[in-house]
């Protein structure tokens, strides 16, 4: 599998660091994991990786529109009309704002094999500005972040596009329901960020896709 790592900004070094999550189950399942980080992630050298093996999973981390998803620096690595057809007949996961909306139902037109699982909004989280230096101990940014990484984890354990895509919402419903008995001040916000994520979550393509 392939996963991109940008980190450039708060947004993309969070995500970038929750990905150990990933990487971890992938490293345990046996899966080859082909790494593009920071300046790495271009579209020059993901289309050379991509055009060197029979990639089957693609995760893609950092920031999107309707019609792209960015790497470093917010320099365009897919592009709708341009190079989306990369995507066709592959597992993808793109953590990447309103990418579903457009350039996910591009990228499936004439799939018959994969499936694109990302989001037809924009996918937000919050962190706890005490755990900035240390992303990864940051148990706020963490119920946005880990619940979205059981997608790629559900199917390298060998769940369907489906089956992932499921057991990634209903995480978030379980977080929304913590978050709530909680009862503190920013309860409803993080609440209703989880919310927009679960509607705005989406699978396009085949899904019973499966690696």
């Amino acid at each position: 599998m392939i996963i991109t790592l940008p980190r450039y900004d708060d947004t993309t070094e969070y995500i970038s660091q929750w990905s150990y999550e990933i990487e971890d189950a992938g490293d345990k399942a046996g899966i080859g994991i082909k790494q593009l980080r920071d300046k790495d992630v271009n579209r020059k050298e993901f289309e050379k990786i991509v055009a060197k093996l029979n990639y089957k999973l693609i995760i893609l981390n950092g920031h999107g529109s309707e019609t792209s998803i960015f790497g470093h620096d917010d320099k365009v690595l897919i592009q709708e009309g341009a190079n989306h057809e990369i995507l066709t007949d592959r597992i993808t996961y793109s953590r990447s704002c309103n990418s579903a909306f457009s350039l996910g139902v591009a990228c499936m037109k004439s799939n018959k094999e994969g499936c694109f699982i990302g989001y037809n909004v924009e996918f937000t989280f919050y962190i706890d500005n005490n755990w900035a230096a240390n992303p990864r101990k940051d148990k706020t940014a963490g119920l946005f972040l880990s619940s979205s990484n059981l997608v790629p984890i559900s199917i390298i354990k060998g769940n369907s596009g489906y089956e992932a895509h499921e057991r990634a919402k209903r995480q978030m419903l379980k977080n929304i329901n913590k978050v709530l008995k909680e009862k503190t001040k920013d309860s409803l916000l993080i609440a209703s960020t989880l919310w927009n994520n679960y509607l705005g979550q989406v699978i396009l393509g085949n899904q019973e896709a499966t690696l």
